[in-house]
């Protein structure tokens, strides 16, 4: 089942989002957290789950939280004639999960929510390396148009 998420989800979003980031980290240290992190993503996403220009949306299968999607409203520069772009923060199927749907549903209702908001433009950071969400996200047909670059100073 699809549902938007309430505070009282936040523990189980906050384990998937753990679970993800362990994922990155072992793919590449610029993910590291701080020590604090769980905290910190805990009171951030709490947030999140209140705000009006934010949707988060769980995926629940036996009473458990198997998938979620995090996503906003974001304000582009006023040169632009499309002045609002929706914005996918983070979206994380547990492993056991994967490959079953679940991302695509959890994705629809997200472009749906963003429809109904006047959005017509979504769009995501995918890690490079991350070649199962790479995958999904040209799958469902997003394309690529930026690349986002780094480099450690120290």
């Amino acid at each position: 089942m699809i549902r938007e998420a309430n505070v009282d989800d936040t523990e189980s979003i906050v384990d998937l989002w753990e679970e993800m980031m362990d994922f990155h980290i072992q793919k590449n240290n610029i993910y590291e957290t701080k020590d604090d992190a769980r905290e910190i993503y805990t009171f951030y996403l709490e947030k999140v789950i209140e705000s009006h220009e934010n949707i988060v949306l769980v995926c629940e299968i036996e009473n458990k939280i198997v998938g979620y999607i995090m996503a906003e409203k974001s304000s582009l520069p006023p040169v632009y004639k499309e002045e609002n772009v929706g914005t996918v923060i983070e979206i994380c199927i547990t492993e056991k999960y994967r490959n079953k749907g679940i991302g695509e549903k959890l994705l629809e209702k997200t472009e749906k929510w963003f429809l109904s908001k006047d959005i017509n433009t979504i769009e995501c950071v995918i890690s490079d390396f991350n070649e199962i969400s790479k995958g999904f996200w040209f799958k469902n047909k997003y394309n690529p148009y930026n690349l986002v670059c780094f480099k450690r100073l120290r």
